[in-house]
Protein backbone atom coordinates (compact mmCIF):
# COMPACT_ATOMS: atom_id res chain seq x y z
CA UNK A 1 0.00 0.00 0.00
CA UNK A 2 2.57 2.37 1.00
CA UNK A 3 4.74 1.65 -2.16
CA UNK A 4 1.78 2.17 -4.09
CA UNK A 5 0.67 5.41 -2.54
CA UNK A 6 4.58 6.73 -3.16
CA UNK A 7 4.99 5.50 -6.47
CA UNK A 8 1.14 7.22 -7.30
CA UNK A 9 2.56 10.47 -5.48
CA UNK A 10 5.92 10.47 -7.90
CA UNK A 11 3.86 9.48 -11.35
CA UNK A 12 1.46 11.91 -11.17
CA UNK A 13 4.15 14.62 -11.68
CA UNK A 14 7.12 12.76 -13.08
CA UNK A 15 8.95 15.12 -14.90
CA UNK A 16 8.78 17.64 -11.50
CA UNK A 17 9.43 15.12 -9.27
CA UNK A 18 12.72 13.87 -11.61
CA UNK A 19 13.53 17.63 -11.66
CA UNK A 20 13.01 18.66 -8.20
CA UNK A 21 14.75 15.42 -6.98
CA UNK A 22 18.31 16.16 -8.71
CA UNK A 23 18.38 20.23 -7.64
CA UNK A 24 18.17 18.59 -3.83
CA UNK A 25 20.60 15.52 -4.43
CA UNK A 26 23.28 18.54 -5.24
CA UNK A 27 22.61 19.00 -1.05
CA UNK A 28 24.73 16.10 -0.53
CA UNK A 29 27.72 18.05 -1.57
CA UNK A 30 30.01 20.43 0.17
CA UNK A 31 29.19 23.10 1.41
CA UNK A 32 26.25 21.91 3.26
CA UNK A 33 27.42 17.99 2.79
CA UNK A 34 23.58 16.80 3.56
CA UNK A 35 24.04 13.19 2.54
CA UNK A 36 21.12 12.03 4.08
CA UNK A 37 18.57 13.86 1.17
CA UNK A 38 20.04 11.35 -0.74
CA UNK A 39 17.77 8.95 1.35
CA UNK A 40 14.56 10.67 -0.48
CA UNK A 41 16.29 11.24 -4.04
CA UNK A 42 17.54 8.35 -5.77
CA UNK A 43 14.76 6.09 -4.30
CA UNK A 44 12.85 8.90 -6.21
CA UNK A 45 15.27 8.53 -9.34
CA UNK A 46 15.10 4.73 -8.92
CA UNK A 47 11.06 4.64 -9.30
CA UNK A 48 11.08 7.05 -12.04
CA UNK A 49 12.84 4.83 -14.32
CA UNK A 50 12.09 1.68 -13.54
CA UNK A 51 8.23 2.80 -14.03
CA UNK A 52 8.41 4.50 -16.79
CA UNK A 53 6.32 2.30 -19.20
CA UNK A 54 9.29 2.86 -22.38
CA UNK A 55 13.01 3.51 -22.81
CA UNK A 56 12.05 6.57 -24.30
CA UNK A 57 10.30 7.94 -20.87
CA UNK A 58 12.91 6.46 -18.99
CA UNK A 59 15.68 8.36 -20.89
CA UNK A 60 14.13 11.44 -20.14
CA UNK A 61 12.90 10.88 -17.11
CA UNK A 62 16.97 10.19 -16.73
CA UNK A 63 17.73 13.83 -18.28
CA UNK A 64 15.40 16.20 -16.29
CA UNK A 65 16.77 14.76 -12.94
CA UNK A 66 20.40 14.99 -13.96
CA UNK A 67 19.41 18.66 -15.42
CA UNK A 68 18.30 19.26 -11.83
CA UNK A 69 21.67 17.94 -10.43
CA UNK A 70 23.96 19.76 -12.60
CA UNK A 71 22.01 22.87 -12.31
CA UNK A 72 22.20 22.75 -8.43
CA UNK A 73 25.43 21.25 -8.33
CA UNK A 74 28.08 23.50 -10.55
CA UNK A 75 25.68 26.81 -11.22
CA UNK A 76 28.85 28.48 -10.08
CA UNK A 77 30.06 28.28 -14.04
CA UNK A 78 27.44 30.84 -14.39
CA UNK A 79 28.82 32.91 -11.69
CA UNK A 80 32.72 33.11 -13.13
CA UNK A 81 31.39 34.58 -16.04
CA UNK A 82 29.77 37.85 -14.35
CA UNK A 83 34.01 38.53 -13.70
CA UNK A 84 33.67 39.78 -16.98
CA UNK A 85 30.06 40.81 -17.32
CA UNK A 86 30.02 43.07 -20.48
CA UNK A 87 32.25 40.52 -22.65
CA UNK A 88 30.26 36.65 -21.30
CA UNK A 89 27.17 38.01 -19.91
CA UNK A 90 25.79 36.47 -23.35
CA UNK A 91 27.00 33.04 -22.43
CA UNK A 92 25.28 32.98 -19.04
CA UNK A 93 22.04 31.20 -20.23
CA UNK A 94 24.43 28.67 -22.06
CA UNK A 95 26.06 27.98 -18.72
CA UNK A 96 22.45 27.57 -16.76
CA UNK A 97 21.15 25.55 -19.57
CA UNK A 98 23.26 24.19 -22.29
CA UNK A 99 26.38 22.44 -19.96
CA UNK A 100 23.61 20.99 -17.20
CA UNK A 101 21.87 19.74 -19.98
CA UNK A 102 25.03 18.16 -22.14
CA UNK A 103 26.04 16.66 -18.61
CA UNK A 104 22.50 15.64 -17.97
CA UNK A 105 22.76 13.28 -20.97
CA UNK A 106 24.76 10.91 -19.18
CA UNK A 107 21.98 10.12 -16.33
CA UNK A 108 20.00 9.58 -19.30
CA UNK A 109 22.30 7.41 -20.65
CA UNK A 110 21.95 5.69 -17.16
CA UNK A 111 18.39 5.36 -17.03
CA UNK A 112 17.94 3.69 -20.25
CA UNK A 113 20.68 1.31 -19.85
CA UNK A 114 19.53 0.23 -16.57
CA UNK A 115 15.80 -0.19 -17.41
CA UNK A 116 16.75 -2.59 -20.32
CA UNK A 117 19.05 -4.53 -17.97
CA UNK A 118 16.75 -4.96 -14.97
CA UNK A 119 13.83 -5.77 -17.53
CA UNK A 120 16.17 -8.71 -18.56
CA UNK A 121 17.85 -9.63 -15.74
CA UNK A 122 17.41 -8.60 -12.05
CA UNK A 123 15.21 -10.85 -10.01
CA UNK A 124 15.33 -10.10 -6.44
CA UNK A 125 15.70 -5.97 -4.94
CA UNK A 126 19.21 -6.60 -3.82
CA UNK A 127 20.15 -7.62 -7.45
CA UNK A 128 18.12 -4.16 -8.93
CA UNK A 129 19.88 -1.99 -6.13
CA UNK A 130 23.58 -3.85 -7.10
CA UNK A 131 22.54 -3.58 -11.08
CA UNK A 132 21.92 0.43 -10.78
CA UNK A 133 25.07 1.27 -8.49
CA UNK A 134 27.35 -0.62 -10.67
CA UNK A 135 25.40 1.66 -14.04
CA UNK A 136 26.13 4.69 -11.80
CA UNK A 137 29.98 3.91 -11.42
CA UNK A 138 30.77 3.10 -14.94
CA UNK A 139 28.55 6.57 -16.13
CA UNK A 140 30.37 8.47 -13.43
CA UNK A 141 33.94 7.17 -14.90
CA UNK A 142 32.79 7.68 -18.55
CA UNK A 143 31.62 11.63 -17.38
CA UNK A 144 35.45 12.03 -16.14
CA UNK A 145 36.89 10.62 -19.06
CA UNK A 146 35.18 11.43 -22.27
CA UNK A 147 34.96 14.75 -24.36
CA UNK A 148 37.98 16.08 -21.58
CA UNK A 149 36.17 14.35 -18.78
CA UNK A 150 34.66 16.64 -15.67
CA UNK A 151 34.44 14.73 -12.32
CA UNK A 152 32.94 17.02 -10.39
CA UNK A 153 30.44 16.38 -7.91
CA UNK A 154 30.84 12.27 -8.76
CA UNK A 155 28.33 11.03 -5.89
CA UNK A 156 31.39 9.44 -3.68
CA UNK A 157 32.04 13.13 -2.41
CA UNK A 158 28.61 13.15 -0.66
CA UNK A 159 30.23 10.24 1.65
CA UNK A 160 32.53 13.36 2.85
CA UNK A 161 29.77 13.95 5.79
CA UNK A 162 32.07 12.11 7.40
CA UNK A 163 36.26 11.32 6.96
CA UNK A 164 35.92 8.20 8.74
CA UNK A 165 33.22 7.16 6.63
CA UNK A 166 35.37 8.34 3.14
CA UNK A 167 38.80 6.40 4.38
CA UNK A 168 37.62 3.38 2.64
CA UNK A 169 39.12 5.80 -0.26
CA UNK A 170 42.41 4.79 0.44
CA UNK A 171 41.80 1.66 -0.62
CA UNK A 172 38.97 1.28 -3.29
CA UNK A 173 38.99 5.15 -4.68
CA UNK A 174 36.25 7.80 -4.27
CA UNK A 175 34.34 5.57 -7.20
CA UNK A 176 33.74 2.58 -4.78
CA UNK A 177 32.07 5.31 -2.11
CA UNK A 178 29.84 6.30 -5.17
CA UNK A 179 29.08 2.53 -5.23
CA UNK A 180 28.32 2.33 -1.87
CA UNK A 181 26.69 5.32 -1.07
CA UNK A 182 23.84 4.58 -3.61
CA UNK A 183 23.32 0.97 -2.11
CA UNK A 184 22.82 2.95 0.88
CA UNK A 185 20.85 5.31 0.11
CA UNK A 186 18.29 3.07 -1.96
CA UNK A 187 17.82 0.95 1.48
CA UNK A 188 14.40 3.06 2.00
CA UNK A 189 13.06 0.87 -1.47
CA UNK A 190 12.92 -2.43 0.95
CA UNK A 191 10.13 -0.36 3.12
CA UNK A 192 8.36 -0.09 0.13
CA UNK A 193 8.19 -3.68 -0.78
CA UNK A 194 4.78 -5.84 0.13
CA UNK A 195 6.68 -8.65 0.25
CA UNK A 196 10.41 -9.07 1.06
CA UNK A 197 12.30 -12.14 -0.25
CA UNK A 198 14.72 -14.09 2.68
CA UNK A 199 18.05 -12.87 -0.04
CA UNK A 200 17.13 -10.02 0.28
CA UNK A 201 17.19 -9.41 4.21
CA UNK A 202 20.21 -11.51 4.03
CA UNK A 203 21.15 -8.89 1.70
CA UNK A 204 20.30 -5.99 3.89
CA UNK A 205 22.08 -7.29 7.03
CA UNK A 206 25.50 -7.87 5.21
CA UNK A 207 25.25 -4.01 4.44
CA UNK A 208 24.65 -2.70 7.65
CA UNK A 209 27.73 -5.23 8.52
CA UNK A 210 29.84 -3.31 5.92
CA UNK A 211 28.59 0.10 7.02
CA UNK A 212 29.34 -0.18 10.99
CA UNK A 213 32.79 -2.28 9.57
CA UNK A 214 33.58 1.05 7.66
CA UNK A 215 33.00 3.34 9.97
CA UNK A 216 35.22 1.59 12.38
CA UNK A 217 37.63 0.85 9.56
CA UNK A 218 37.87 4.85 9.45
CA UNK A 219 37.89 5.37 12.99
CA UNK A 220 40.75 3.24 13.98
CA UNK A 221 42.79 4.87 10.81
CA UNK A 222 42.62 7.94 11.39
CA UNK A 223 42.77 7.50 15.29
CA UNK A 224 46.01 5.54 15.15
CA UNK A 225 47.20 9.08 14.13
CA UNK A 226 51.11 6.86 12.98
CA UNK A 227 52.09 9.50 10.76
CA UNK A 228 52.82 12.46 13.20
CA UNK A 229 55.15 9.79 14.93
CA UNK A 230 57.97 9.89 12.52
CA UNK A 231 58.66 13.25 12.95
CA UNK A 232 59.44 13.55 9.50
CA UNK A 233 57.93 17.48 9.15
CA UNK A 234 57.64 19.50 6.61
CA UNK A 235 56.79 22.98 7.19
CA UNK A 236 54.70 25.34 4.25
CA UNK A 237 53.72 29.09 4.75
CA UNK A 238 50.45 29.46 3.02
CA UNK A 239 50.16 33.05 1.22
CA UNK A 240 46.07 33.65 0.25
CA UNK A 241 46.68 36.92 -1.10
CA UNK A 242 42.59 37.85 -1.83
CA UNK A 243 42.93 39.31 -5.21
CA UNK A 244 39.58 40.20 -6.69
CA UNK A 245 39.45 38.20 -10.11
CA UNK A 246 38.67 41.53 -11.96
CA UNK A 247 42.21 42.86 -10.61
CA UNK A 248 44.42 40.41 -11.32
CA UNK A 249 45.63 41.01 -14.80
CA UNK A 250 45.04 44.75 -14.10
CA UNK A 251 48.44 46.48 -16.10
CA UNK A 252 47.88 49.25 -13.66
CA UNK A 253 47.05 47.12 -10.55
CA UNK A 254 49.52 43.74 -11.23
CA UNK A 255 52.72 45.40 -9.98
CA UNK A 256 51.30 46.34 -6.36
CA UNK A 257 49.58 42.64 -6.39
CA UNK A 258 52.79 41.00 -6.44
CA UNK A 259 54.46 43.26 -3.76
CA UNK A 260 51.49 42.41 -1.72
CA UNK A 261 52.51 38.82 -2.40
CA UNK A 262 56.04 39.86 -0.60
CA UNK A 263 54.91 41.75 1.97
CA UNK A 264 52.25 38.85 3.30
CA UNK A 265 54.91 36.42 3.07
CA UNK A 266 57.86 38.81 4.96
CA UNK A 267 55.38 39.31 7.27
CA UNK A 268 56.44 36.69 9.82
CA UNK A 269 60.45 35.23 10.38
CA UNK A 270 61.24 32.74 7.87
CA UNK A 271 62.60 31.33 10.08
CA UNK A 272 62.05 26.80 9.90
CA UNK A 273 60.19 27.52 6.72
CA UNK A 274 60.86 24.70 4.27
CA UNK A 275 59.04 26.57 1.55
CA UNK A 276 56.45 29.16 0.77
CA UNK A 277 53.47 28.34 -1.62
CA UNK A 278 51.48 31.23 -3.53
CA UNK A 279 48.56 30.35 -5.84
CA UNK A 280 47.39 29.73 -9.10
CA UNK A 281 49.24 32.91 -12.02
CA UNK A 282 50.12 35.08 -8.35
CA UNK A 283 52.93 35.94 -10.56
CA UNK A 284 51.38 38.49 -12.99
CA UNK A 285 54.62 38.11 -15.20
CA UNK A 286 56.67 35.93 -17.34
CA UNK A 287 59.50 34.92 -14.99
CA UNK A 288 61.87 33.74 -17.82
CA UNK A 289 65.18 35.88 -18.57
CA UNK A 290 63.70 38.60 -16.23
CA UNK A 291 66.74 39.50 -13.87
CA UNK A 292 64.73 42.23 -12.65
CA UNK A 293 61.64 40.13 -11.62
CA UNK A 294 63.79 37.27 -10.20
CA UNK A 295 65.20 40.12 -7.69
CA UNK A 296 62.14 40.54 -6.33
CA UNK A 297 61.21 37.08 -5.91
CA UNK A 298 63.96 36.14 -3.86
CA UNK A 299 62.47 38.42 -0.99
CA UNK A 300 60.22 35.70 -0.91
CA UNK A 301 63.27 32.90 -0.22
CA UNK A 302 65.28 32.51 2.29
CA UNK A 303 68.91 30.73 2.91
CA UNK A 304 66.51 27.62 3.68
CA UNK A 305 63.40 27.78 2.29
CA UNK A 306 62.26 27.91 -1.90
CA UNK A 307 59.43 29.87 -3.05
CA UNK A 308 56.92 27.54 -5.09
CA UNK A 309 54.35 29.98 -7.16
CA UNK A 310 51.89 29.71 -10.25
CA UNK A 311 52.97 31.84 -13.34
CA UNK A 312 53.09 31.98 -17.33
CA UNK A 313 55.50 29.97 -18.98
CA UNK A 314 55.87 30.47 -22.84
CA UNK A 315 57.95 29.30 -25.51
CA UNK A 316 59.32 30.92 -28.64
CA UNK A 317 60.69 30.42 -31.92
CA UNK A 318 64.14 32.00 -33.53
CA UNK A 319 62.65 34.99 -34.07
CA UNK A 320 61.68 35.38 -30.38
CA UNK A 321 57.82 35.34 -31.33
CA UNK A 322 56.06 33.70 -28.70
CA UNK A 323 54.53 30.23 -29.97
CA UNK A 324 53.37 28.40 -27.12
CA UNK A 325 51.80 29.75 -23.53
CA UNK A 326 51.79 27.53 -20.75
CA UNK A 327 49.56 27.91 -17.12
CA UNK A 328 52.99 26.66 -14.82
CA UNK A 329 54.18 25.96 -11.63
CA UNK A 330 57.85 27.89 -10.58
CA UNK A 331 60.28 26.56 -7.65
CA UNK A 332 62.63 29.18 -7.15
CA UNK A 333 65.28 29.33 -4.79
CA UNK A 334 67.41 32.19 -3.31
CA UNK A 335 69.95 31.25 -6.51
CA UNK A 336 67.16 30.28 -9.65
CA UNK A 337 64.56 28.84 -10.78
CA UNK A 338 65.07 25.12 -10.02
CA UNK A 339 61.72 23.66 -12.13
CA UNK A 340 58.75 23.95 -13.65
CA UNK A 341 55.44 22.32 -14.23
CA UNK A 342 53.35 22.86 -17.13
CA UNK A 343 49.36 22.12 -16.23
CA UNK A 344 48.40 19.23 -18.30
CA UNK A 345 44.17 19.09 -18.19
CA UNK A 346 43.25 22.32 -18.94
CA UNK A 347 39.54 23.59 -19.08
CA UNK A 348 37.88 23.89 -22.04
CA UNK A 349 36.77 27.43 -23.15
CA UNK A 350 38.14 28.39 -20.15
CA UNK A 351 42.01 28.01 -21.00
CA UNK A 352 41.51 26.92 -24.90
CA UNK A 353 39.20 26.75 -26.81
CA UNK A 354 38.33 22.66 -28.52
CA UNK A 355 38.32 22.34 -31.87
CA UNK A 356 39.78 25.74 -32.43
CA UNK A 357 41.25 25.30 -35.95
CA UNK A 358 37.74 23.99 -36.90
CA UNK A 359 36.05 27.08 -35.57
CA UNK A 360 38.10 29.42 -37.35
CA UNK A 361 37.51 27.58 -40.48
CA UNK A 362 33.74 28.32 -39.78
CA UNK A 363 35.02 32.11 -39.25
CA UNK A 364 33.33 31.83 -35.73
CA UNK A 365 36.61 31.68 -33.40
CA UNK A 366 36.66 35.28 -32.04
CA UNK A 367 33.11 34.76 -30.80
CA UNK A 368 34.04 31.76 -28.87
CA UNK A 369 37.09 33.13 -27.05
CA UNK A 370 38.25 31.52 -24.25
CA UNK A 371 37.03 33.24 -20.84
CA UNK A 372 40.53 33.67 -18.94
CA UNK A 373 41.08 36.74 -22.26
CA UNK A 374 44.26 36.85 -24.02
CA UNK A 375 44.89 36.66 -27.58
CA UNK A 376 46.72 32.83 -27.34
CA UNK A 377 45.45 29.84 -25.57
CA UNK A 378 47.67 27.73 -23.43
CA UNK A 379 49.24 24.37 -24.26
CA UNK A 380 48.94 21.58 -22.36
CA UNK A 381 51.86 19.84 -20.38
CA UNK A 382 53.43 16.55 -20.23
CA UNK A 383 51.74 15.28 -17.62
CA UNK A 384 52.13 14.23 -13.49
CA UNK A 385 55.53 15.40 -12.39
CA UNK A 386 57.56 14.89 -9.30
CA UNK A 387 59.27 17.97 -8.46
CA UNK A 388 62.01 18.34 -6.12
CA UNK A 389 63.25 21.40 -3.56
CA UNK A 390 66.03 20.56 -0.95
CA UNK A 391 63.98 19.71 1.80
CA UNK A 392 61.00 17.96 0.20
CA UNK A 393 59.46 16.53 -2.87
CA UNK A 394 55.99 17.17 -4.45
CA UNK A 395 53.19 16.81 -7.27
CA UNK A 396 52.29 20.05 -8.26
CA UNK A 397 48.09 20.63 -9.29
CA UNK A 398 47.29 23.76 -11.08
CA UNK A 399 43.45 24.08 -10.37
CA UNK A 400 40.87 21.48 -11.16
CA UNK A 401 43.62 18.89 -12.19
CA UNK A 402 42.60 18.22 -8.56
CA UNK A 403 39.71 16.00 -9.45
CA UNK A 404 40.82 14.02 -11.84
CA UNK A 405 42.01 11.06 -9.40
CA UNK A 406 43.65 8.59 -11.90
CA UNK A 407 45.76 11.95 -13.68
CA UNK A 408 47.84 13.37 -11.09
CA UNK A 409 50.50 10.42 -9.93
CA UNK A 410 52.07 7.85 -11.14
CA UNK A 411 51.97 4.52 -10.21
CA UNK A 412 56.17 4.78 -9.44
CA UNK A 413 55.77 8.44 -8.14
CA UNK A 414 55.71 9.07 -3.83
CA UNK A 415 55.84 12.13 -3.20
CA UNK A 416 56.31 13.80 -0.01
CA UNK A 417 53.06 16.14 -0.78
CA UNK A 418 50.75 17.15 -3.41
CA UNK A 419 50.46 21.47 -3.48
CA UNK A 420 47.44 22.35 -5.45
CA UNK A 421 47.54 25.95 -6.57
CA UNK A 422 44.44 27.37 -7.86
CA UNK A 423 42.38 30.89 -8.33
CA UNK A 424 38.75 30.16 -7.10
CA UNK A 425 37.95 33.93 -7.18
CA UNK A 426 35.95 33.09 -10.47
CA UNK A 427 33.41 31.65 -8.16
CA UNK A 428 33.14 34.49 -5.56
CA UNK A 429 30.63 33.25 -2.56
CA UNK A 430 29.20 29.95 -4.29
CA UNK A 431 29.52 26.44 -3.62
CA UNK A 432 32.26 26.22 -6.14
CA UNK A 433 35.41 26.90 -3.85
CA UNK A 434 33.93 24.39 -1.11
CA UNK A 435 33.43 21.64 -3.51
CA UNK A 436 37.09 22.04 -5.07
CA UNK A 437 38.35 21.99 -1.54
CA UNK A 438 36.66 18.09 -1.17
CA UNK A 439 38.39 17.32 -3.93
CA UNK A 440 41.40 17.66 -2.50
CA UNK A 441 40.62 16.29 0.51
CA UNK A 442 39.70 13.47 -1.39
CA UNK A 443 43.11 13.05 -3.30
CA UNK A 444 44.59 13.27 0.18
CA UNK A 445 42.46 10.29 1.47
CA UNK A 446 43.09 7.79 -1.82
CA UNK A 447 46.51 8.40 -2.02
CA UNK A 448 47.44 8.56 2.11
CA UNK A 449 49.41 11.83 0.93
CA UNK A 450 49.15 15.23 2.78
CA UNK A 451 48.42 18.32 0.45
CA UNK A 452 48.96 22.12 0.61
CA UNK A 453 46.44 23.48 -1.41
CA UNK A 454 46.81 27.62 -1.70
CA UNK A 455 44.00 29.66 -3.60
CA UNK A 456 44.54 33.08 -4.81
CA UNK A 457 41.22 33.53 -2.93
CA UNK A 458 39.07 30.57 -1.92
CA UNK A 459 39.95 28.12 0.70
CA UNK A 460 43.38 27.73 1.34
CA UNK A 461 43.79 25.00 3.35
CA UNK A 462 46.83 22.19 4.63
CA UNK A 463 45.21 18.64 4.16
CA UNK A 464 46.89 15.71 6.40
CA UNK A 465 46.99 12.52 4.28
CA UNK A 466 43.69 11.50 6.44
CA UNK A 467 41.99 14.26 4.54
CA UNK A 468 41.62 16.26 7.91
CA UNK A 469 42.22 20.20 7.26
CA UNK A 470 45.06 20.82 9.71
CA UNK A 471 44.83 24.85 8.75
CA UNK A 472 42.81 27.07 5.97
CA UNK A 473 42.26 30.24 5.48
CA UNK A 474 38.91 31.54 4.65
CA UNK A 475 37.14 32.55 1.51
CA UNK A 476 37.61 35.99 0.90
CA UNK A 477 40.25 36.53 3.33
CA UNK A 478 43.55 37.63 3.23
CA UNK A 479 46.22 35.77 4.89
CA UNK A 480 49.01 33.81 5.98
CA UNK A 481 49.21 30.23 7.97
CA UNK A 482 52.15 28.23 8.58
CA UNK A 483 51.34 24.77 8.32
CA UNK A 484 52.88 21.37 9.82
CA UNK A 485 52.43 18.27 7.68
CA UNK A 486 53.86 14.99 7.76
CA UNK A 487 56.05 12.90 5.13
CA UNK A 488 55.43 9.20 4.55
CA UNK A 489 56.95 6.40 3.27
CA UNK A 490 53.45 4.30 3.03
CA UNK A 491 51.77 3.82 -0.59
CA UNK A 492 48.15 3.53 0.29
CA UNK A 493 46.61 0.50 -1.79
CA UNK A 494 44.62 2.30 -4.10
CA UNK A 495 47.84 3.82 -4.69
CA UNK A 496 48.93 0.62 -6.37
CA UNK A 497 46.17 -0.69 -7.71
CA UNK A 498 44.06 2.30 -8.49
CA UNK A 499 40.14 1.53 -9.65
CA UNK A 500 41.02 -2.37 -10.99
CA UNK A 501 40.00 -3.89 -7.83
CA UNK A 502 36.96 -2.08 -8.05
CA UNK A 503 36.40 -2.62 -11.81
CA UNK A 504 36.95 -6.64 -10.69
CA UNK A 505 34.26 -6.59 -7.35
CA UNK A 506 31.59 -4.98 -9.98
CA UNK A 507 32.50 -7.71 -12.67
CA UNK A 508 31.90 -10.68 -10.34
CA UNK A 509 28.85 -8.81 -9.07
CA UNK A 510 27.79 -8.74 -12.71
CA UNK A 511 28.25 -12.49 -12.82
CA UNK A 512 26.18 -13.01 -10.23
CA UNK A 513 23.74 -10.79 -11.11
CA UNK A 514 23.11 -12.33 -14.52
CA UNK A 515 23.78 -15.95 -13.60
CA UNK A 516 20.23 -17.17 -14.07
CA UNK A 517 20.38 -15.51 -17.82
CA UNK A 518 23.48 -16.91 -18.29
CA UNK A 519 22.73 -20.10 -17.58
CA UNK A 520 19.54 -20.00 -19.98
CA UNK A 521 22.01 -18.80 -22.82
CA UNK A 522 24.17 -21.54 -21.90
CA UNK A 523 21.69 -24.52 -22.47
CA UNK A 524 20.44 -23.35 -25.51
Amino acid sequence: MLKQQFENLILSHPKKIAFIAGIVSALAFAPLNLAVILFLSLPVFYLLITNSQTYKTSFFHGIIFGYGYFLSGIYWIAISLMVDFVKFAWLIPFALTIIPFFLALYFGLLAIAYKFLQDYSAKYLFQKILLLAILWVIIEMMRSTFFSGFSWNLLGYSAMFSLSFSQIASIFGVYFLSFFMVIITLTPLYFLEKKIHKIDKIFLVILLILVVVNFGYGFVKISSNKLADTLKSINIRMVQANIRQEMKWDQEQRYQNLIKHIDLTRSKSMENIDAVVWSESSVPYIIEDNDQLFKILKLATSKNSTLITGALRVERNQNQEIEKIFNSVFVIDNKSVIDSYDKHHLVPFGEYVPLQKFLSFLFIDNIVDKITGGGMGFSSGAGAKTMQTNKFSFNPLICYEVIFSSEIINKNQKPDLFINVTNDAWFKNSSGPYQHLANAQMRSIEYSIPMIRVAGTGVSAGIDSYGRIVDKIALNQEGVSDVKLFKNDYKSFYHQYGNYPLLLIMGILLLFIFKDKIKKLANR
